[in-house]
Order: structure tokens, then sequence, then C-alpha cells
């Protein structure tokens, strides 16, 4: 299992990697690399929240 942190770092990895993949996907027509960019973001939205839910509550 990943710790919070890693989960939230890896989240807006591929929230970054998901955005550009899809600019790629836009500029060349290329609606596959699109539809994998979207997928990579919603991806990491989750894992990113994923990682704040594994933190303990502050105080």
């Amino acid at each position: 299992m990943r710790s919070a942190g890693e989960d939230t770092i890896r989240g807006r990895v591929d929230k970054i990697a998901g955005r550009v993949l899809e600019a790629v996907g836009k500029l060349t027509g290329n609606r596959r690399a699109d539809a994998k960019g979207k997928a990579a973001r919603a991806r990491g939205v989750g894992r990113s929240a994923k990682g704040r839910l594994k933190r303990p509550a502050r105080r």
C-alpha cells in the first residue's frame, strides 16, 4: 500500500501528464490520445483524493 504523500504526488503527475497528452491529442487531431489524456487526468484526481483521505485529520 502506498503512503498518503506518494498517492498525492502520483495523482499530481497523472494530472499533468493527462493535460499534456490531451493537448497533444487535440493539436494533432488524435482522438485516442485525447481520450487517454482525459482518462489520465481522471485517474490523477482520484489518486490525489485518495492520498488526502489517507492523511489523519488535522486539528
